[in-house]
């Protein structure tokens, strides 16, 4: 029997990336998966690919509305709902001094109030199902300094203090709460974030001697989701190959 037989997910983002490696890996261990995204082409192309207990669902998760459909969909589809992995995220750079308060606030709707909107809509159904468990994905530039990377260092730190809050506000209701803190993930947003060449650059600095990529994450995600984590909650993995526990400094050093 596959270690995740029986649940039914909900996945943000999960349309490239760590959210597409995540959907992948929990449809591998036999889980129904709901994945939500905004971009139709993918998500469908990714649902047919996985077969009839993958199904893709277009999300804001920034928009309530949204999270109230995809439940009710998961719930309608598949009987009930057993987890979410918060996974959707969008990256926020530039100086102190230069920051646009407009395009913060916009996309701090999606890191951070789309991660507290899906707790909000999911934990009746996971009370509904006797409990649960709920994935929140955050940044180790929510952990340590990343200088240009203010705004998104802010809104990845409240992802670790939100998961933490959550994870004793529902320990009685049967509902675990942990946080991932990937490190550089060889995703096309670390391009997008840090140029071209990052993935190379960054690597060479990172203890391990590699980026992650988005496998490493998945898998540290389907561990906290399955039942081998029963007696975890409350807790910050990181997935960065020694990042977080070294002493380096900025990744050009």
């Amino acid at each position: 029997m596959k270690e995740m037989q029986g649940e039914v997910i909900i996945v943000t983002g999960g349309t490239r990336g760590q959210g597409e490696a995540e959907v992948r890996l929990l449809s591998e261990s036999g889980a129904k998966v709901v994945f939500g995204g905004r971009d139709v082409t993918d998500g469908q192309r990714i649902a047919d690919e996985l077969g009839k207990d993958v199904r893709f669902v277009l999300q804001d998760v920034g928009i309530e509305a949204d999270w109230v459909n995809i439940v009710a969909y998961a719930e309608s589809e598949f009987g009930k709902v057993t987890g979410l992995v918060n996974n959707a995220g969008i990256t926020i750079t530039g100086p102190i001094t230069e920051i646009d308060a407009e395009e913060v606030m916009a996309k701090w709707r999606t890191n951070q109030l789309g991660q507290l909107l899906g707790m909000k809509h999911v934990v009746p159904a996971l009370r509904r199902n006797g409990g649960g468990a709920i994935v929140n994905i955050g940044s180790e530039a929510g952990v340590r300094a990343a200088p240009g990377s203010i705004a998104y260092s802010g809104s990845k730190a409240a992802i670790a203090a939100m998961s933490r809050t959550a994870a004793i506000e529902l320990a009685e209701d049967g509902i675990r709460v942990n946080a991932v803190i990937p490190g550089p993930i060889d995703t096309p947003m670390i391009e997008r974030a840090a140029g071209a060449g990052a993935a190379a650059k960054m690597g060479a600095i990172i203890p391990l001697g590699r980026v992650g990529q988005p496998e490493d994450v998945a898998h540290a995600v389907l561990f906290l989701l399955s039942g081998k984590a029963a007696f975890i909650t409350g807790a910050e993995l990181a997935v960065d190959g020694g990042r977080t526990a070294a002493a380096s400094g900025n990744f050009e050093q």
